[in-house]
């Protein structure tokens, strides 16, 4: 796993999980995702593709917030984040992904890095250095997402960046010749790199999880919401090497 990974910035576990361990997370999903849509219609219908920050949101109560961060924190995805981080990972958010209400909307191509506010230069510097990983978790059958690998470590190709980027006449969902799509199947994980180029696949009734780990760089500091994370009280039934304390 880690030398496949290491290699193309992504590794696909089939049958990762087993219907048990999904059943539960599934119903507080689903009544959070009930929930935000009636607060968040008016962003459902402008666009709005995920939800992020389930674990600081309002929607959710102690019990169903600690059950969440116990399925974050389970032995075996611990695992895989000890063997890709070789220092301590932390917790960085969760975001629930889902069909846009317009099913002609164009999804699109991107970097996470390219949200952050650096330069050019500086992602291009960046994402062989910094490590921010998805835990892709798909509760039903769907169309999936398309990667390019090894762009976790390598910059775009001239036609990959205009694409990303909107220039010359090229458009962010336009097709890329290196894409790779991995359709995912409830119980299976994809586990990738933030920083490779992707696109999630619209359709299917899409209803996924991601949860979200970067590394010990001071640079993620700003972006860790101490709200998104566990108390001390929480900690006791976690493992604490996963969060920011």
């Amino acid at each position: 796993m880690l030398q496949n990974y290491q290699k193309s910035g992504y590794h696909y576990f089939q049958n990762f999980f087993t219907e048990d361990e999904l059943q539960h997370i599934e119903k507080i999903l689903t009544r959070f995702h009930e929930f935000w849509l009636r607060k968040n219609l008016q962003n459902f219908r402008a666009g709005a593709i995920n939800s992020h920050s389930i674990t600081s949101s309002s929607l959710i109560n102690e019990e169903k917030r600690l059950d969440i961060f116990k399925f974050i924190s389970q032995e075996k995805i611990a695992d895989i984040i000890s063997s890709i981080f070789p220092d301590k990972a932390t917790f960085l958010n969760t975001q629930l992904f889902f069909d846009p209400f317009d099913t002609e909307q164009n999804n699109y191509w991107h970097r996470d890095i390219q949200y952050t506010g650096m330069s050019i230069e500086d992602q291009q510097e960046n994402i062989s250095r910094q490590n921010v990983i998805h835990f892709r978790i798909p509760l039903q059958h769907e169309l999936g997402i398309e990667l390019i690998p090894t762009t976790h470590t390598t910059w775009d190709l001239e036609e990959e960046l205009e694409t990303r980027l909107s220039l010359n006449g090229r458009k962010p969902s336009d097709d890329l010749k290196r894409g790779k799509a991995i359709a995912l199947n409830r119980k299976d994980l994809l586990v990738f790199s933030a920083n490779m180029i992707h696109r999630g696949l619209y359709g299917n009734n899409r209803f996924t999880l991601d949860i979200i780990f970067c590394d010990g760089s001071p640079y993620f500091k700003d972006f860790i919401d101490v709200k998104n994370q566990p108390s001390e009280k929480e900690l006791k039934f976690l493992n604490k090497n996963l969060f920011s304390t």
